[in-house]
């Protein structure tokens, strides 16, 4: 599987390449998916099918570090690809809806993450 052309550098926000479990919802599914990258404004992730642009979807989000917090928001997808390996899809979400204290949460996993890679 290979990771998407990289995008102009548009970002707000410090992106950690980590792979993370979770899930996604939206009207009448479930589906599992796995972060490429984070940040605080959004992630890349993985998953098996296909899902248009501009759909909006629940995220639940396990962070490891945080006692296991879970982290939920509302996500829009931005982008969508294909993998050109497998039947896997990369979406680009943005996290249009976050509570303050998960993106509290959020925040302080990023600065952790970054502070131990540096």
């Amino acid at each position: 599987m290979r990771t998407p052309k990289s995008i102009s550098e548009r970002r707000q926000s410090a992106r950690i390449a980590q792979s993370l479990p979770f899930k996604i919802g939206g009207e009448g599914y479930e589906i599992a998916a796995v972060t490429v990258n984070i940040s605080a404004h959004g992630a890349l992730c993985v998953v098996d099918r296909a899902i248009p642009v501009m759909t909006r979807l629940r995220v639940a989000l396990t962070l490891p570090a945080s006692k296991e917090k879970v982290i939920h928001a509302t996500g829009v997808v931005v982008r969508n690809e294909p993998d050109p390996d497998s039947d896997k899809h990369f979406i680009a979400l943005y996290f249009s809806q976050i509570t303050p204290t998960d993106q509290k949460v959020l925040d302080h996993h990023i600065a952790q993450w970054l502070k131990l890679k540096s």
